[in-house]
């Protein structure tokens, strides 16, 4: 086994999404030479039979083949959750390996992505702004420079250090009061987001999620995110399917242009104002679309756990 940082999938009830994911990642070159950790989780208390079948489909799908050099299957009994399950998966791999490189079970990498992840952690390992490589990124100017900083982190498939794991901080209460001492226009990338309002309804109890705790630690502590100019993935979950991805009808993501190979040059840790411009306008695009589907996504949620039978003749 080379020194190339582990990989953590963590998956639960979409075969399909899994399999996509895996095979996109077993095109990978380096992926024969790399350790793969796959998190399955367990069902929830009023999970349906068709979600168990599911599940079991799933952890079939994971064992099928090697689909990278070594696998490690840690099945969970109970249900997690999504956000306790990376934050523990993540956790402990960091911290034996230093380093990793983390999907969810709607990512496909491109063919190039974990060359991009690991010679970008090899570059920034001991750059202490830096706290994460991102593999995702909206569309951009064809001039800009090949990877740029930023100071938002991403889920859709990225890549850290123990260094920077340790700021992760799970008391929402406590981020959201630190992040309104600091700037909440700032950590709203100058009022062109929404992560604010996502970290506000984490600590009411309405969300749970780690994604924007994880940024607002990264925020708090002046760390960075590297991004590509061009995405190395697709997020093939904007079906609806999804804990925390609401349907996307109009094929704004999965049309975005994925990049064959990363030039990647070490540049100086400061955030990139032409990626920061090209962020804020995907997000004014995002709260468009996002406000007219996401209500109506979680609400047929809801229903589904509430009334399983009676959703599912609908």
């Amino acid at each position: 086994m080379t020194n190339y940082a582990p990989i953590v999938l963590f998956v639960y009830a979409r075969p399909d999404h899994t399999r996509q994911t895996l095979e996109a990642l077993a095109l990978n070159p380096e992926a024969r030479d790399s350790l793969l950790y796959v998190f399955c989780d367990g069902p929830a208390n009023e999970a349906t039979e068709e979600t168990r079948a599911r599940i079991l489909q799933v952890r079939s799908i994971v064992r099928e083949k090697s689909w990278c050099g070594e696998v490690r299957i840690v099945e969970s009994e109970v249900n997690l959750g999504l956000a306790e399950s990376i934050v523990n998966g993540v956790t402990k791999v960091v911290q034996k390996y230093g380093r990793v490189i983390v999907l969810e079970d709607d990512i496909a990498l491109a063919p190039c992505a974990l060359d991009y992840f690991n010679r970008a952690l090899s570059m920034y390992e001991n750059e202490e702004r830096v706290f994460q490589v991102s593999g995702f990124m909206v569309k951009i100017p064809f001039r800009s420079k090949p990877t740029g900083f930023l100071r938002m982190t991403t889920s859709w498939g990225w890549a850290t250090w123990s260094r920077a794991w340790q700021h992760y901080q799970s008391d929402g209460a406590e981020l959201l009061r630190k992040v309104e001492a600091r700037g909440r226009t700032e950590f709203d990338l100058d009022g062109a987001s929404f992560h604010y309002e996502e970290l506000s309804r984490n600590v009411s109890g309405d969300l749970k999620t780690w994604a924007v705790k994880w940024y607002a630690s990264v925020f708090l502590a002046n760390g960075l995110c590297l991004y590509p100019k061009k995405s190395i993935l697709r997020n093939i979950g904007f079906d609806g399917s999804g804990e925390n991805c609401e349907s996307d009808s109009s094929d704004y993501f999965s049309n975005l242009p994925v990049a064959k190979r990363v030039r990647l040059s070490k540049c100086q840790a400061e955030e990139d104002l032409v990626y920061l411009k090209a962020m804020k306008k995907s997000f004014e695009y995002r709260l468009k679309v996002w406000t007219q589907t996401r209500f109506k996504d979680r609400l047929k949620r809801k229903l589904t756990k509430m009334f399983p039978a009676l959703v599912g003749r609908s």
